[in-house]
């Protein structure tokens, strides 16, 4: 994980291709789940992912990129991904919460509608909540 984009080709035998060339952003600041899910969302078809660690550097590049889904880490150590959740709900842009807590209360209400997926996570189970929220955002059928 270095904090920049990464060109990715989705793997023979993909899951799926639910992210079908989307730009994909995670923000996580484990460094080998934020490489897993890297592989994990080239896996199941995004293009390309910008990678960050923290929420601040997230949204610095959220100034000129524009993912089309985005994976986000609710608890970063000592702050959350709310600041990027709330920019990406702003521009319409389709994200899933990730988080290794069995509990989701630390979610803001606002956010209720948002999926979730529980750490440690599966080509399958991204797969499914990103398709969720891509489908609630009227991005597929």
């Amino acid at each position: 994980m270095d904090d920049m984009p990464r060109e990715n080709s989705p793997k023979p035998g993909a899951v799926s291709d639910v992210l079908a060339g989307l730009l994909a952003l995670v923000v996580e600041d484990q460094p080998l789940i934020a490489l897993d899910t890297e592989s994990m969302l080239a896996d199941i078809g995004a293009s390309s992912v910008a990678s960050f660690s923290s929420a601040d550097h997230a949204l610095v590049w959220l100034q000129s990129g524009a993912p089309g889904v985005a994976v986000l880490d609710v608890n970063l150590g000592g702050t959350s991904s709310f600041a990027v959740a709330d920019e990406l709900s702003l521009r319409g842009i389709p994200f899933a919460f990730a988080t290794g807590y069995a509990d989701t209360v630390m979610i803001p209400s606002h956010f209720a509608h948002v999926p979730v997926v529980q750490k440690a996570y599966t080509p399958d189970s991204l797969g499914q909540a990103l398709a969720i929220c891509l489908m609630a955002a009227g991005m597929r059928g």
